[in-house]
């Protein structure tokens, strides 16, 4: 099952029983550009076989499953197909450390900025269902704030540039929906900015990926 919420950077997700991989170089992508200014980009990935192919992506949500291979621990993607054996790093856009422990995985991409060595930069969510159980949240905040998210009977603290959890929640209502809202931190340490604030939806046969970002030039962040 898979829903995106305008203004939230909200995706649901239901969980497969696909087998993880054996090989640990073979890596289970599924791959989310978030570019509101360039939202679609053609990059390429090693596949299954060690050969460059286009990187699944979406406009939308999520793609299907994509079995690529890692190198040297690496997911690594490019900005073009052609592959210099003496350069093969010439085309790299995007390169992450990927742990040994994660076979399948949800990758997000986001601008690097001006500043940057690459143009791209990653976050892995692993997507095992034994790490990332039905009922539960991600939040990825790509801010360079602190951020605190009230959802139902929880409250959770949102560092900059980290994943962060919500448990599930139990206080919803018929329609399984419960209040949230979402704050930033102010200049003191109990000073905190609302920012967003509705019903969201949490179900026990889903679970949920939130994104906070902020776009250039902009004073406050979105969800």
């Amino acid at each position: 099952m898979l829903r995106l919420i305008s203004l939230i950077g909200f995706i649901a997700l239901g969980l497969s029983a696909h087998a993880q991989n054996k090989d640990a170089s073979k890596f289970r992508l599924r791959a989310v550009l978030h570019d509101p200014l360039k939202p679609q980009a053609d990059l390429y990935v090693h596949d299954e076989n060690g050969d460059l192919v286009p990187l699944y992506l979406a406009l939308e949500g999520l793609t299907e499953p994509q079995i690529v291979t890692l190198k040297e621990g690496s997911l690594m993607l490019f900005d073009s197909k052609e592959y210099d054996a003496d350069k093969p790093l010439e085309h790299l856009a995007a390169k992450v450390t990927v742990p040994s422990s994660v076979q399948r995985a949800i990758v997000f991409l986001f601008p690097a900025g001006e500043n940057a060595s690459l143009p791209y930069r990653m976050v892995v969510v692993n997507d095992a269902p034994g790490t990332f159980p039905n009922g539960e949240t991600r939040v990825i905040n790509m801010t360079a704030k602190t951020m605190a998210a009230k959802a139902g009977e929880h409250s959770v603290k949102i560092p900059s540039a980290k994943i962060s959890s919500i448990p599930k929640v139990a206080k919803r209502n018929d329609l399984n929906q419960a209040p949230t809202a979402f704050y930033q931190q102010g200049a003191g340490e109990n000073e905190w900015l609302l920012i967003a604030e509705r019903p969201m939806h949490f179900a026990d046969i889903s679970r949920n990926l939130i994104l906070i970002y902020q776009l250039p030039g902009a004073r406050m962040p979105k969800l």
